[in-house]
């Protein structure tokens, strides 16, 4: 299982967002993890294995597990949007997920469906033309995720919008 690392916190310097998107208020925030004691639990999102979903002419689509650790916080999600996501500085396109869960409090919950990511065919040919992408131990994942819900604070319940950004490394499935 491939593990991602990544902070909630936005950061000053990074991009301006919008003041709204998708009818939803958009407000940078921190999310924090809950100690749970399970190692499994230290890091926000794990991905899953990618499993191959289709071939076309155009590129090719994997379908990836995606694994949500608890969280202080309680809410829904109602969808997420990603945005400007590359591998190793090759693009690829993440579809917007578009099925709502609850935020754990408790234990780790793995989304119902896969999130499916997709390479564009010249994108794939030459990252495998680039010899260093097997040889090198983690891969570089950088973009932006829109998390749209609910979200609770103290007694009141907000419909916002969370931007992420993401600068994270995993661990490269090619190699061994």
């Amino acid at each position: 299982m491939i593990v991602l690392l990544f902070s909630l916190q936005a950061k000053a310097q990074s991009s301006a967002y919008p003041k709204e998107m998708r009818g939803y208020k958009v407000e940078q925030a921190v999310v924090e993890l809950k100690k749970t004691g399970n190692p499994n639990n230290d890091t926000l999102v794990r991905f899953g294995d990618a499993q191959l979903a289709r071939v076309t002419p155009l590129g090719i689509t994997f379908e990836m597990p995606l694994v949500i650790a608890p969280v202080k916080e309680k809410g829904h999600v109602d969808f997420l949007v990603f945005e400007e996501m590359a591998v190793n500085d090759t693009p690829i396109e993440i579809d917007d997920y578009y099925r709502g869960f609850n935020l754990p409090n408790t234990d780790s919950v793995k989304l119902r469906e896969p999130l499916r990511i997709f390479v564009s065919l010249p994108s794939a040919v030459i990252a495998a033309l680039d010899a260093q992408s097997t040889e090198k131990k983690t891969w570089i994942v950088t973009g932006r995720v829109y998390v749209f819900g609910r979200f609770r604070k103290n007694l009141f319940t907000f419909k916002r919008c969370i931007p992420v950004e993401l600068n994270v490394s995993m661990p490269n499935p090619l190699r061994g």
